[in-house]
């Protein structure tokens, strides 16, 4: 890179996009030759309403270790990886930016019939680079429940974080004297290319973040390997002082013998003055519906998540039964076959560095994943 400064385009502005940008920006001076970034993307993390185009703001977001699977062993090693160097970040982050919503609290797992991988507890599924990790006994376990584990996770307000990572964007890019530019694209890109003439004349185009969520491709269309998985959770209330339900100091995730899954996740509020009255709310999920691509509420499965949470987490449910929903969310969680992509390519003297697919682990993964990204952009040829 030039001595004088480079200029960085990031397309896309999810919760990756974002991240690298804030990484980069932490970066020292001698690791960071650029003086301009430039975002070009359809949605922001400001936009209001909401779009279920722009996954980000949906997301239950909370750690959870998995263990590696025989077909997909390498690129689960690499992004369980990417997991451990965002869980290590955010225990320093929390410490000096409460406001960011980060809340380190226990975890647990109920799973009622579970693979080998779990069973022994295999490679990603340990306690490399968490706080605690132990597996549960099975006289501990609830009814039907064959394996349990507990382990040190987080969770965090998925729009909140957006927003505070833009807010720290703006100000250590100012405080470096770097132009930070957002550009919004009338519509989807349907190319990579096309971002040049969203770009003021004269402005040379040499190095790319490609942070599209589905892989856009340099000339049109998107990564044949990514595809969509459709996401419906709802935002509830608890029935009495959300403070003080176990939710609020736990996450729990189950899985049934059909493969579904049912989580809650609490939504922290941003830590400020403590005398607010600011009430958490909880992310009660969740479907996993790969190729589905409809937007529309499903009655069917807002039915199937109340169903098994009044069984499930009954802490949710008001003495008259009910489930208090203060929104039903649908999202599209970016998967792709094989894995995320993160490599490095040239076109037309243009330096990508791809970054996407990583699916439902965008915040787990966010901070490694980012790193990566940086790491390529400066040493790829």
């Amino acid at each position: 890179m030039s001595s004088q400064g480079e200029h960085l385009v990031i397309v896309g502005a999810g919760i990756i996009g974002i991240t690298i940008a804030h990484q980069l920006l932490l970066q020292d001076a001698d690791e960071n030759n650029f003086n301009k970034i430039t975002f070009v993307a359809n949605h922001f993390p400001h936009d209001q309403p909401l779009s279920h185009d722009y996954t980000s703001p949906w997301a239950g977001a909370h750690f959870r270790p998995f263990p590696h699977k025989k077909d997909t062993y390498e690129s689960d090693k690499r992004e369980s990886g990417y997991t451990r160097v965002t869980y290590k970040f955010f225990q320093d982050l929390v410490k000096t930016h409460p406001e960011s919503t980060i809340e380190f609290m226990m975890g647990v797992d109920w799973l009622e019939d579970p693979t080998p991988e779990y069973e022994n507890l295999g490679p990603g599924y340990q306690n490399d680079g968490i706080l605690t990790f132990t597996k549960l006994p099975k006289e501990q376990l609830p009814k039907g429940i064959q394996f349990g584990c507990e382990y040190t996770t987080y969770c965090l307000n998925a729009p909140k974080y957006l927003n505070f990572l833009v807010d720290q964007i703006k100000k250590v890019s100012l405080d470096k004297n770097i132009e930070l530019n957002w550009v919004r694209t009338k519509g989807p890109l349907s190319s990579l290319k096309q971002v040049r003439s969203l770009l003021p004349d004269g402005d040379k185009l040499l190095y790319m973040i490609n942070a599209t969520g589905q892989g856009l491709q340099y000339d049109g269309g998107l990564d044949p390997a990514s595809y969509p998985i459709r996401g419906q959770t709802l935002l509830v209330n608890a029935p009495e002082d959300p403070n003080k339900i176990k939710f609020a100091h736990e996450t729990v995730t189950h899985q049934g013998k059909d493969g579904s899954w049912t989580f809650v996740i609490k939504r922290p509020t941003p830590k400020r003055d403590p005398d607010e009255k600011e009430f958490p709310q909880y992310i009660l999920g969740g479907t996993k519906q790969p190729g589905a691509t409809d937007s529309t509420i499903r009655n069917e499965d807002t039915e199937g998540l109340i169903s098994r949470a009044r069984v499930l987490y009954p802490e949710l449910v008001s003495p008259e039964g009910n489930i208090d929903i203060v929104k039903v969310n649908v999202g599209f969680r970016p998967g792709r076959k094989g894995g995320s992509r993160v490599e490095c390519e040239r076109i037309d003297g243009l330096k990508i560095v791809h970054a996407y697919g990583i699916a439902g682990m965008g915040y787990e993964a966010s901070v490694g994943m980012s790193q990566h990204v940086l790491q390529l952009l400066h040493e790829c040829t």
